[in-house]
This record gives structure tokens, sequence and C-alpha cells, in this order.
């Protein structure tokens, strides 16, 4: 989270100017930045963040296979990406070369699209922000501007969201061909590249996606795949909606195909040890009852956390209400590098 520390105090510096003065996800921190100042710090970043040395350490722990996220203004820059983001390709070219050099394999993961799929900043975007004002507290460290975003948190990649019916009102197929025209770029790219395996065309679209939209951007997407790239493996996110029954019978009998959920357990109510390792292994029985029934399943996203301490786990300086839940240890926080 280093690299947006400078962000922090922004209220006191830039006072009614400090919404566009943050930057708390890649978008708002190109932004807030400028194309040249942003860029130039994004490459710095992505030299520093993937190493020959990092790609060594995971080929010595004989892992197999990398799941590297892309945004989709890396084909098709917009807004504030446009400049900011120049030298993204050529560093996921260099990354792909490293996977290579070492025999891993790499499932290329469209992790953001415009509008954003999920409201959420690892989308490149997260929606929506509201800015107020904080003139009620008598204490003067606790007056300025401060910053909403879990109640008001919108997706609208795939279409114009109402947050009173917590539904789709309108939707944008402009965006849904946007999307599979990166889908078609990538495959045209990269189809002769030994080192992918995969694509995965959207990374966690959130619950409220209308699921016939979706099912159907994903067997455009995979037609687009097959063409192009026909040894690749096709990975859909199952919309946090595994156990829904919406996917029986869908894709079925087509090769290739994989059904991505992730298991976070960070958002769960705490107790003993034991109820994680119970849910554990309810996982694993709900995983091998929907692979005998639907298709293959891979658990793209994990973790061993089960609490919300991590530093921003929930967004730059920020936290969903009600959370966390046990009393978190303080600890220094990273250092820049």
């Amino acid at each position: 989270p280093s690299l947006f520390y400078q962000f922090l105090g922004a209220d006191e510096r830039w006072g009614d100017e400090a919404p566009k003065k943050v930057g708390m996800d890649t978008y708002s921190f190109c932004e807030a930045l400028g194309p040249e100042e942003g860029n130039r710090q994004l490459r710095r970043h992505w030299k520093s963040w993937v190493t020959e040395e990092d790609i060594s350490t995971l080929f010595q722990l004989n892992l197999d296979t990398l799941r590297i996220p892309v945004g989709d203004w890396m084909w098709r820059p917009y807004g504030a990406y446009v400049n900011c983001t120049d030298g993204a390709l050529p560093e996921l070219q260099r990354v792909l070369e490293l996977a290579g050099k070492y025999g891993l394999k790499v499932l290329l993961d469209i992790h953001g699209l415009e509008g954003s799929q999920n409201g959420l900043d690892n989308s490149g975007r997260a929606a929506d922000v509201r800015w107020t004002a904080n003139v009620f507290s008598d204490a003067p460290a606790m007056q300025g501007r401060t910053f909403s975003h879990w109640a008001t948190r919108k997706a609208e990649w795939i279409g114009k969201f109402d947050l009173d019916s917590l539904s789709y009102t309108e939707l944008y197929w402009d965006r849904v061909d946007a999307a599979l025209d990166v889908v078609r770029m990538i495959a045209d790219q990269f189809a002769e590249n030994a080192a992918i395996m995969g694509v995965q065309p959207v990374n966690e679209p959130w619950q409220f996606t209308p699921i016939g939209p979706l099912k159907r951007f994903y067997w455009e997407g995979y037609k687009i795949v097959k063409r192009r790239a026909p040894g690749w493996k096709y990975f859909m996110h199952d919309s946090f909606r595994l156990n829904s029954g919406l996917w029986t019978n869908f894709m079925n009998g087509c090769p290739d195909v994989v059904m991505d959920t992730h298991i976070y357990t960070a958002w769960n109510w705490p107790g003993p040890a034991k109820d994680f390792y119970s849910m554990a292994c309810e996982a694993k029985h709900t995983i091998a009852a929907y692979e005998a029934n639907v298709m293959p399943v891979v658990v793209g996203e994990w973790s061993l956390a089960t609490d919300n301490c991590a530093m921003w786990l929930n967004g730059f300086n920020d936290n969903i209400p009600g959370y966390p839940m046990v009393q978190c240890d303080m600890v220094p926080c990273p250092e820049p590098y």
C-alpha cells in the first residue's frame, strides 16, 4: 500500500480540492497525479513489483502456474488511463518471458473493465466514492473532507445500477462489446505464446450482475478465444454464486471451460479454529459436487486470513462498516520501496 501513502492528509493540504488529489485505485491515482507523474511512478512500481528473483522463487517452490491480473485499459486506454498506463504491455511481456524461461504457465485474468464490474478498487476504479465535509466534530483534528464508498458502491460495466432496488435499469451492450474486443486483442496478440495456458474475460463480476447477459458475455468470449487460441483454457468467475444453481447445464459439453471461485474467510464471523476447518471441508464437498455435475472448478483466489486486520484490505484508508470484528494488533506500516 505504500504507493498510496502520498495521498494521506490530502484534506489538510488541499481542502475542498482533496477529492481531485487523492488516488485510491488505478484510475484515481492517474487522475490525482496526472499522466506524466502517474506513469513515472507506475513504471518504477512495475519494474520492482515482479522480478526474475520472484519468478525463480516460485519455480523453486514447485509452483507451475501464474494468474496475472491485467486491465482492459492496457489494450484500449480511456479517461485518466490515457498515457498514464503507457508501458504496461511491455512489462507484461517481460513477465511472460520470465515465466517461459522457468517453465511456468500463465493465466491472463482481465481484472478490470470500464465502469467496474464490482465497484471495488481491484477493478481499477472504486465506485461510487462520495466526498463530504465533516463539520459535526468539535475536535479540529476530526474536521475536514472525508469520503464514503460502501453504502454507495456500484458496478456499472454491464449497465446502469439502481441502489434502491439493487438491480440494473439499463444494460450497456457497448461496454460488453468493448470487453469482448479486449478478449479478441489478447487472443490475437498472444495465441502463439507458449507460456499462456488460458484467459479469464472478467474477474469477480459482483453478485448483482444480471445472469443472462453475463452468460452471453462468457459464451461470446469463449467463441472468440477458441477461434484464435484453441488450446487455451477458458476461465469464468462464478459471480459469487457457485451454489445458486444458475450455472447448471451452462456450456455443457464445451471443452476447456473452467469455473473460477474465490474462497476467503477474512469476512466471516470470528470463531474457533475448528469452525474454519469445517468451512474448508464444506467448500471441498461443494466443489466436488459441482465438478461432478457442471464443469471443472479452480480456486483462483484464496487466503488463510481469518480477520480484516490487513492494512487497507477494504480500500485506501477505508473499511467496510462493522469491520474488523476482532481487536487488531498495532504493527508498523509496510516500508515504502
